[in-house]
């Protein structure tokens, strides 16, 4: 595999460790970009910003395509495509890069003393160290990142220091305690880290001049004292009320946490509005107002009034007045512009601590109607923020060692697992779940989301014993449409559930419930357009994958909504659209290798046994040892032969045996 450094200088390898050289700041800028965002392609309009967006329309696209064609000339592929293009978004291949940020990014949230120390074998130095000289966009992401990255790397270093002092190893405890305080000059919990450990094995010298040393950074450069609890630790060293005879730092409790946490508060800011005709000031009013009252209807978000910034940009020191007083997770603001009938949102989602943009995204749209401006706008925003907030708290949860994660968090962090696509990462989200009704009985999105995991355990993991495993995930979604009947993730659960177990008409009634409660589920549709599609109702059942697709293009799913489509046309005979929609399908990076069966199948269906040829044989890459047996017998909630048969009939003509 080709394998990018992003951690101290950027660099490229090949497979044998040669290096490849990338010219052009910008080329290695857009690779470093998307080598960071190995988790969801990225949409097109979002990287010409960052690195166009100063140019024209149609000269930035052009300069991306070049930059595009550059890399795939002197990238290694191997055979493999290295760059990935799903109509509107862009992102490396998984399989032919692997990625040091990332595989730091999946270690980061373990605990196991041997990732733990892989994760700090990584860290050779600070992101993309000395990467400068792009646009102010760029930097302000780069910025961002930075931050992200050192946030991971300060609760993988704390646990260093303590397996390593558990371990007697107090030299490599007191260096990671020092490296810990390099990325965090300016914390408290950092400083008491290494103070602790430096009283704890007879420096209380070098303990009190180190604190002495900061404390006086801390008066010049900021004007405040160091914290409570930093002060009481010297107090005690300075007073040696503190035994330092074979004392070692001990871990953090692990006993069940009380807090279950709460629902995620995002408060919306009025937007600006910035055109030429003042008197349509309400349309902006209007929309805020529809993405409030859709946002709203994710049962998860709390949804507050963001006070009046008189639709003026805020600044990061505005956002944080703003909202000291208020316990806010997220801030949405953003602008719109129009030029006639041609109308552009943007729209920034903000961390309310210290104003830093954590997701920014733009919508065009021209037409005459403002109505269906408001619609349009309203439903692309609500479904894209509501996937990257999804993102972010599962992102956060991942910094806390498992047993010291409450409800909330366990839950959030079982969701960002699940959308890896991976039978290891799915019993870790089960996992997840399970702690979180554990610590909350009565967690109803918990109970359902651990119902759908198992559904997805049985149809794509290969699970076994699934009579049983289909009792208990029906179980769930029942206990869960109990504790909350009016919740669409609840509804949608239940209606997959019911799928699974061969009820289609019950599933359709419940995921029907389910879009009445939330149209902006995504999900919702595709599990609709999946029921329908098997109860024969192919025509309505594209309209709900098309739906789904339109909705939320980050929806992590999307892979599944495009391979569901596939399979409704492959059933309708359209075998050329089945094949097209599978293909795109399989450009999503956490796709599974289901959608290369389906894409088989419709080839060899359609003649094209060459291409079909092709396709099996990746197929049985992705899937050693595959047979048309074992995939009719995963197929168990299929009812009708026919479709059964179209499935498996164009396998074995591509030759699966």
């Amino acid at each position: 595999m080709i394998k990018v450094q992003l951690f101290g200088k950027f660099e490229v390898f090949d497979h044998n460790g040669t290096p490849v050289p990338i010219a052009g700041a910008k080329t290695q800028g857009l690779l470093a970009f998307l080598a960071l965002s190995m988790e969801m392609p990225v949409p097109r309009d979002r990287i010409i910003d960052l690195f166009w967006g100063d140019r024209f329309s149609d000269q930035a696209r052009q300069s991306l395509r070049q930059a595009l064609a550059k890399l795939r000339r002197v990238l290694p592929s191997d055979g493999l495509d290295v760059i990935l293009v799903d109509q509107d978004r862009i992102g490396l291949n998984p399989a032919a890069i692997s990625v040091d940020a990332d595989r730091f990014g999946k270690l980061s949230q373990s605990d196991v003393a041997d990732e733990v120390f892989e994760a700090l074998s990584l860290l050779i130095g600070p992101l993309l160290d000395g990467f400068f000289g792009q646009r102010p966009a760029f930097e302000d992401w780069i910025a961002s990142e930075r931050q992200r990255f050192n946030e991971m790397a300060a609760g993988i270093l704390e646990r260093a220091v303590d397996i390593a002092a558990r371990r007697g190893d107090t030299k490599s405890a007191l260096a990671h305690a020092r490296h810990l305080v390099d990325i965090e000059p300016w914390s408290d919990k950092a400083q008491l880290v290494l103070l602790r450990l430096m009283a704890q094995t007879g420096n209380r010298a070098g303990a009190i001049q180190a604190f002495n040393t900061y404390d006086e950074l801390l008066q010049r450069e900021l004007g405040i004292s160091a914290g409570a609890e930093l002060c009481a630790l010297m107090s005690q060293i300075r007073g040696e009320t503190i035994s330092v005879a074979h004392h070692t730092p001990s871990l953090p409790t692990v006993d069940m946490p009380t807090d279950i946490g709460g629902r995620t508060s995002i408060a919306l800011v009025p937007f600006a509005w910035m055109a030429t005709q003042p008197d349509q000031g309400h349309l902006v009013d209007g929309l805020v107002e529809d993405m409030s009252t859709k946002l709203a209807k994710f049962g998860w978000l709390d949804i507050q009034a963001g006070g009046n910034s008189d639709g003026a940009r805020l600044t990061a020191t505005q956002m944080c007045t703003l909202f000291s007083d208020q316990q806010i997770d997220y801030v949405v603001h953003g602008s719109l512009r129009s030029n006639g009938n041609r109308y552009r949102l943007t729209v920034q989602l903000a961390d309310p601590v210290d104003g830093r943009y954590l997701w920014v995204e733009r919508f065009d749209r021209e037409t005459d109607d403002v109505f269906d401006l408001q619609d349009e706008l309203s439903d692309a925003v609500v479904g894209s923020l509501e996937c990257a907030i999804e993102r972010f708290e599962g992102r956060n949860a991942a910094n806390k060692p498992f047993e010291e994660m409450n409800a909330w968090e366990c839950y959030h962090r079982g969701l960002a697992i699940q959308y890896e696509f991976d039978a290891a990462t799915n019993k870790q989200a089960q996992k997840h779940f399970r702690r979180a009704i554990a610590l909350d009985p009565n967690f109803a999105l918990a109970h359902a989301r651990l119902s759908y995991a198992i559904v997805i355990s049985m149809i794509y993991f290969e699970a076994d014993d699934v009579p049983h495993l289909l009792e208990e995930a029906l179980e769930l979604a029942r206990t869960a449409a109990r504790l909350n009947p009016d919740d669409a993730v609840i509804r949608f659960a239940l209606g997959r559930a019911l799928l699974a177990g061969g009820d289609y008409d019950q599933s359709i009634l419940h995921l029907r419930d389910a879009i009445s409660r939330n149209p902006n589920m995504a999900q919702a549709h595709c599990g609709l357009g999946d029921s329908m599609a098997y109860a024969g109702e192919l025509d309505t059942a594209m309209e709900c994958f098309e739906r789904a697709v339109e909705v939320c293009p980050d929806d992590p799913h999307r892979w599944a909504f495009l391979s569901y489509g596939a399979t409704a046309l492959l059933f309708r005979g359209e075998y050329d659209q089945a094949e097209e929609w599978a293909a795109r399908a399989e450009a999503v990076p956490n796709c599974h290798y289901w959608s290369t069966a389906i894409r088989t199948s419709a080839l060899a269906h359609r003649g094209r046994f060459a291409e079909a040829s092709d396709a099996l044989k990746r197929l049985l890459t992705l899937r050693p040892g595959i047979t048309c047996d074992f995939v009719k017998s995963r197929l168990f909630y299929l009812r009708d032969a026919t479709q059964v048969d179209v499935y498996i009939s164009g396998l074995r003509k591509a030759g699966l045996a």
